[in-house]
């Protein structure tokens, strides 16, 4: 048996060398994207490739190297030897979340045994393809976006392979630029791994392995633990992500068994011919690191937690997509969305479950779904042929918490799935042909709440210093928005703006390049953000007239969203009675209506346990929290007893956005947003609630006999 105390110091040190590693790639990277916004990670791996853990800002990049150390031991096995330096890119083989994001991974001998593996990761500015910044919107194939290195050695036994660095450098743009930063990926990777190599030998070969092991277990045997927390049952939601008109289904059912989560995706759409598709690794790398920050906030983050889980995706579907299909982002849009949904569903679980100490973390799903990339090229600031990535429509709302409102552009409430900074305005105006005209909050009416969302970001620039520019877009949540959750409200949609130097204004969809872009051409942008948690009509007087304070609402928008009026108590008090009113006279009757009969009293005896934010079980009737309103007999759902809104609130062509009302009150039980002309987009099925039915009998056999 290891000390604990031992395992405890290790543990610390081992971060700190990851940490260090990815301090350097950002000291000796040039490209402001990693040195400044710090979008790079360093992460270390057991021998077989297993994460134990890492450092730097990306922390979704950490699980995601263990892919690239599966492909390089399958591929190169007993040819590894100590001084090789291994590349990889190829999402199809061996890679990270997309083409541009190379991961460098270093094998770690001592004593000519394989002791462990070191990867490190950044966003490169170009890697070839049909344009600048290799992100094409355009593509409908792989091979037209950028080249992919499945794992080949950059070095073999300590001696570089300048054939390899000829091909790299042969299909690439910006050479220098990319090579320097390519190289911080090595120097990261190389620091780690001499600092690692002095760790093992001060603490001994056996003990490393013994404690790396040892902190997996541990890790995964209290994540398994809290998994014992929640109820049994199974959970759905989903949602969409958009391609102008075309709609591709994210559907997830989890399942919670005694030990393990399993997230089935099989029925997402068929894989397309846009650059968005993903894969089922990173659908777990990014689930893993969101789940990690509610279910095991405070635990190490290795792959104890990503053996908690499990991802079930289908062969050929957008979410493990096969060549020759384009793969530019798998980590964007469809693989944020996926990952999105299934914390919604894991969120149903938590809420159903009264004895999960994770109910502290609940939150509505990452804002990460929501991002939007931006790549220039064309001619720089000193009249040479230059590009880059703009990170900044990267930052998003998050959803509300359970009991706060989160910070204004972050993917999550809580956890660090992805920290990289926003540039230095001086700094981006100096190395490009930009004027940073406005940037800060987005003044959002979006993800209204008990606890709203954050805002998302606003940023307005021109280019100023070149009249020869070309702009791809990459975003998504210009139709479908972010749900909230326990009657919150949806958050707000993307929108980017082109405003020309002779002021016509174009509004500019999300998926294009080549946009033309000269001398005082401006664009302004706002970001999505997720949704609100809890009824706008239970947000406090008094955090609304701080909002309106603040400027983040004027009065008018708290009259129209909260149904406050500022300094007024009594007009607020009438409002919100008159829009509770007026709610149940607009809303269709019930599917399943219900009433409190001697039949369903006799149900209704037994246990009571929480079935959904606000809904309670009471032996095998689901009843309002707020009202003790009866919605349903099981095994139906809860909804079926809810007066419904459709077009709750004004939407695109094609969404619906659905209210669930307490028939009791006329208070927001759940805002849904689906596609037209889809069922409900979420389903909570507790094993308590489904066997709880007394013998068998359902709200339609209770509707029928009255």
């Amino acid at each position: 048996m290891i000390d604990a105390i031992a395992i405890e110091v290790i543990r610390c040190k081992l971060e700190s060398i990851a940490d260090d590693g990815a301090r350097t790639i950002v000291r000796t990277a040039v490209s402001p994207a990693v040195s400044e916004a710090g979008d790079c990670s360093c992460s270390i791996y057991t021998a077989g490739g297993e994460l134990i853990v890492g450092g730097g800002h990306v922390v979704m990049h950490f699980h995601t190297g263990c892919n690239g150390v599966a492909k390089i031991l399958e591929v190169h096995g007993d040819t590894i030897a100590n001084g090789d330096i291994f590349l990889v890119n190829d999402p199809y083989s061996g890679g990270g979340f997309h083409a541009q994001d190379v991961f460098i991974h270093i094998p770690v001998f001592v004593e000519n045994k394989l002791v462990a593996w070191v990867g490190s990761s950044a966003h490169m500015m170009d890697m070839g393809g049909s344009v600048l910044g290799s992100f094409s919107p355009a593509a409908t194939e792989c091979y037209q976006e950028a080249i992919r290195f499945p794992p080949v050695r950059l070095s073999r036994k300590g001696e570089e392979q300048l054939d390899i660095w000829a091909i790299l450098r042969n299909n690439i743009r910006l050479t220098d630029l990319v090579e320097i930063d390519m190289r911080s990926l090595i120097s990261g990777a190389y620091v780690t791994q001499q600092n690692l190599v002095n760790l093992i030998k001060d603490y001994g070969y056996e003990t490393f392995t013994a404690v790396a092991s040892e902190l997996i277990n541990l890790t995964e045997k209290e994540v398994v633990k809290r998994i014992g927390e929640l109820e049994p049952g199974e959970y759905k939601f989903v949602s969409w992500s958009e391609w102008f008109d075309e709609y591709y289904k994210i559907p997830c059912t989890l399942t919670v068994g005694e030990d393990k989560l399993h997230f089935d995706f099989t029925d997402a759409s068929p894989q397309s011919s846009h650059y968005f598709n993903s894969k089922s690794y990173v659908i777990q790398s990014l689930l893993g690191v969101q789940m990690a920050s509610t279910l095991a906030y405070d635990l190490p983050l290795n792959e104890g937690v990503f053996r908690a889980f499990e991802v079930k995706c289908r062969q050929g579907s957008i979410l493990d997509a096969q060549p020759p299909a384009p793969i530019g982002a798998p980590h964007l849009e469809v693989g944020m969305n996926a990952a999105g949904v299934a914390m919604h569903a894991l969120n149903l679980a938590i809420a159903a479950s009264p004895d999960s100490r994770a109910r502290k973390n609940m939150a509505g799903p990452s804002g990460g779904s929501g991002i939007g990339v931006a790549t220039f090229s064309g001619t720089g600031i000193k009249g040479d042929p230059d590009g880059w990535l703009m990170i900044d429509p990267g930052f998003v709302g998050c959803s509300a918490g359970y009991d706060r409102d989160p910070g204004d552009t972050y993917f999550e409430a809580l956890g660090g799935g992805s920290s990289v900074e926003m540039m230095d305005v001086e700094v981006m105006e100096s190395w490009y042909p930009v004027r940073i005209e406005q940037r800060g909050p987005r003044p959002s009416t979006g993800g209204a709440g008990e606890f709203r969302a954050g805002s998302g970001l606003e940023m307005t620039f021109s280019v100023y210093g070149s009249d020869n520019l070309s702009m791809a877009l990459l975003g998504n949540r210009e139709q479908i928005p972010i749900a909230g959750l326990g009657g919150g409200l949806p958050g707000a949609l993307t929108a980017f703006t082109l405003k020309r130097h002779d002021q016509a204004k174009e509004i500019l969809g999300c998926h294009q390049q080549g946009i033309k872009l000269g001398e005082g051409d401006s664009i302004h942008f706002v970001l999505a953000n997720g949704g609100g948690w809890g009824d706008p009509l239970d947000r406090a007087v008094s955090s609304v007239a701080a909002d309106v304070r603040s400027h983040r609402l004027t009065p008018e928008q708290a009259r129209q969203l909260y149904n406050v009026v500022v300094g007024d108590e009594q007009a607020t008090e009438r409002l919100r009675a008159d829009m509770l009113a007026e709610r149940l006279r607009c809303a269709e009757p019930a599917k399943r209506p219900l009433t409190w009969t001697a039949e369903i009293k006799a149900a209704a005896e037994g246990q009571c346990r929480p079935l959904y934010i606000g809904v309670e079980q009471r032996g095998s009737v689901a009843v309002s929290e707020r009202t003790g309103a009866p919605l349903a007999l099981s095994p139906d759902q809860w909804t079926d007893g809810c007066p419904v809104i459709h077009h709750f609130m004004p939407a695109d062509a094609g969404v619906d956005v659905v209210a669930y009302l307490d028939p009791g009150s006329g208070h927001l039980l759940v805002v849904d947003v689906v596609v037209e002309g889809t069922e409900r987009a979420f389903e909570s099925s507790p094993l308590r609630w489904i066997k709880s039915s007394a013998g068998g009998a359902t709200s339609d056999d209770v509707v029928s006999a009255l």
